[in-house]
């Protein structure tokens, strides 16, 4: 009897114990959707506000004034740093995604790949989804060319979903660094597109919070299928790893 009872007390501990063991974490961050959502809901509130009157929102004077003291003399030939961002946001800088996806494949992050290649491709469609709903005028001038429609900038959206994919595909203590990095170019992005004349100010605000909205998005989706893909990488190190 006292054996059994013994018995049973240690699998009802045991049972205790295995329900308080946690759960693998499957790589999503409660912050990931929550920043995602707040650059929505930035992005959703200025899309509202231009339906009604896409060329006055009540903000155009503060875009004005911005394109009076931001934008190059009339006439200027971007060159350099200027030149390079303009090329980015192009079919020129579409060379990147063949790169990374080459990267991926070889070393074999398959859910990687895919997470790239929607990464680059889902921030653009939604980019020229709300700039045939909106159709915001341009400023006038533009010193390159563009196509319709100034909102949001297509040019920061996809360098700001091009820094979080790349921030994704990095190890967490490499990331730390990148981020500040990342964060920097996005911001001299937005100046270039407002010192082209191509768009107004508050485009570029509008156009990094869709990249991150659906890039960040994508990210928490993709966690536990990334995880997949380290977990796999970190079973083929320790099986070619020497005794």
């Amino acid at each position: 009897m006292s054996g059994a009872a013994n018995s049973g007390a240690r699998t009802t501990t045991g049972l205790e114990q295995g329900a308080q063991t946690p759960l693998p974490h499957n790589g999503r961050k409660r912050w990931q959707w929550v920043a995602s959502a707040s650059c929505a809901a930035f992005a959703i509130a200025m899309t509202l506000t231009l339906l009604p009157a896409p060329a006055t929102p009540f903000y155009q004077g503060f875009d004005a004034w911005w394109h009076s003291v931001a934008t190059a003399t009339p006439g200027y030939t971007p060159s350099g740093l200027v030149a390079f961002l303009d090329a980015f946001g192009r079919p020129p800088g579409m060379i990147v995604l063949p790169v990374i996806l080459l990267v991926l494949g070889f070393a074999r992050r398959w859910w990687g790949m895919l997470f790239a290649f929607l990464a680059y491709l889902v921030p653009s469609i939604f980019a020229q989804l709300l700039k045939g709903m909106v159709d915001r005028p341009r400023p006038a001038d533009p010193l390159v060319i563009v196509d319709h429609g100034s909102f949001p900038s297509g040019h920061v959206v996809s360098t700001t979903a091009f820094i979080i994919l790349i921030a994704v595909l990095l190890s967490p203590a490499v990331r730390r660094y990148w981020w500040p990095v990342g964060i920097a170019f996005v911001l001299v992005m937005m100046w270039s597109r407002t010192f082209l004349g191509a768009h107004w100010l508050t485009d570029t605000f509008a156009g990094a919070a869709v990249g991150a909205c659906v890039t960040l998005l994508l990210w928490w989706l993709f966690s536990p299928l990334l995880a997949r893909d380290d977990a796999r990488r970190a079973r083929r190190k320790k099986t070619v790893s020497p005794a």
